[in-house]
């Protein structure tokens, strides 16, 4: 069982791929003899696949202060995962802190290829099935999911609703951005500087690149680098061994002088967010949330339009904080769920080219404190068996068995050549 959990942290924990983590237990096992035989990549996938269905399908105890989180997940095709992970609020009020991974359970996993807000209210109602009436539920402003979750309130008005304060700060942002002139002259300009510098002597000051989904939560890694790069046109400092072109800079970046009043203005607004997402992740939302957070904020230099940004964080705050009851602390964010994603779709990205596949049983052995003891129970109560009746059950044929309909021939001869060597 050792060297079973051993290759499974190399996955889950070293973000190493399955041939990855074969290949180091061979290595390991070279000098430390007596080892059993090692695993191969395919093992540790299913016995991946079997720790998250039995996280997914084992009893949850019922209680009145579960606080669920709740996202879904997109991808090539027509699926989308309606993912809902929780944990007891008493257990966090006794030390709020930003969560980890290990501190939540899965308590709902279901691909469906078409969501709505009575899809997604029939999906809580199992969830409650299993857990009890919760606490709170947290989420983002997706459509289907806030009639889903308005849906499911109706009868259970004591459930408090709380919306992920990144997804929030991303739309003030947004609100303040998107009908400003100057910053989509700024974004575009760096766009043309990104291919103006990306192959020479300053390539080390190429832009990053804003995201096309969701581009307002990440826009302080334009703003930080517009910044850096402005100290750096004041004051450039030589690289040792590269001659940079003085000239090339000034054409390509130069630009960027028009923008310091601009980019301190920015500055505040990203401060003021950033502000604000780390007092929710690390205190909740409470009855005192709103006068701690001004307190915060009122060391904050900004002008008028962070000004104007710091009423709207409050109010919001303060909306959001009313629900708490007496000496209650509430979540309010998504955070902890956004990266279990994130992890799952890298490892999803090591076996598939797209689409879902039944990598996303891997989310339930992602989350929650693995121990020999816990994975032995799992693989002794999940069998290979049980793993491929969910997939046929929720997933029907993946885009990787449809391709292989569709293009038989190709298939074959694919498998023609891995025999072939």
């Amino acid at each position: 069982m050792g060297t079973i959990g051993l290759c499974i942290e190399l996955i889950l924990s070293a973000s190493c791929s399955g041939r990855a983590a074969a290949c180091v237990l061979r290595m390991v096992a070279q000098f430390l003899p007596g080892l059993p035989q090692m695993p191969c990549a395919n093992s540790a996938r299913a016995w991946i696949f079997r720790l998250g269905l039995y996280e997914l399908t084992c009893a949850k105890e019922r209680a009145d202060d579960w606080v669920w989180l709740v996202d879904h997940t997109v991808q090539l095709g027509l699926h989308k995962g309606m993912i809902v992970v929780g944990l007891r609020l008493s257990a966090w009020q006794q030390s709020p802190r930003p969560l980890q991974h290990e501190d939540v359970r899965l308590l709902h996993l279901e691909p469906v290829e078409r969501s709505n807000g009575e899809k997604v209210q029939e999906q809580l109602e199992k969830v409650a099935a299993k857990t009890g009436t919760p606490r709170a539920i947290v989420s983002d402003g997706g459509a289907d999911l806030k009639r889903g979750v308005r849906l499911f309130r109706k009868t259970r008005p004591e459930v408090a609703h709380t919306y992920d304060i990144k997804h929030k700060m991303a739309l003030l942002l947004k609100k303040e951005l998107e009908g400003d002139e100057e910053w989509g002259q700024f974004v575009y300009q760096s766009n043309l500087a990104r291919r103006g510098v990306a192959l020479t002597s300053a390539a080390f000051l190429v832009p990053p690149s804003l995201s096309t989904k969701a581009r307002y939560m990440n826009v302080d890694r334009l703003v930080a680098w517009g910044r850096r790069v402005l100290e750096y046109l004041d004051h450039p400092r030589e690289v040792p061994g590269l001659a940079v072109d003085a000239k090339l800079v000034e054409a390509r970046l130069g630009w960027l002088r028009e923008y310091r009043c601009r980019l301190t203005e920015w500055s505040e607004l990203l401060a003021l967010a950033e502000a604000s997402e780390h007092y929710v992740r690390h205190r909740g939302l409470h009855g005192r949330a709103t006068e701690e957070l001004r307190l915060k904020f009122d060391r904050l230099s900004v002008g008028p339009r962070g000004g104007r940004m710091k009423e709207a964080i409050l109010e919001f705050i303060s909306q959001q904080s009313c629900v708490a009851r007496p000496g209650e602390r509430l979540i309010g964010s998504t955070e902890v769920l956004e990266s279990i994603i994130g992890k799952y779709k890298r490892l999803q990205s090591m076996h598939s080219a797209g689409g879902m596949t039944g990598m996303i049983l891997s989310i339930g052995a992602i989350v929650g404190r693995r121990s020999l003891d816990a994975l032995g129970v799992a693989l002794s109560t999940a069998a290979n068996s049980d793993v491929w009746q969910w997939c046929r059950e929720n997933l029907g044929h993946t885009l990787q068995s449809q391709r292989k309909l569709a293009f038989p021939a190709e298939h074959k001869q694919d498998q023609l050549r891995l025999v072939r060597g």
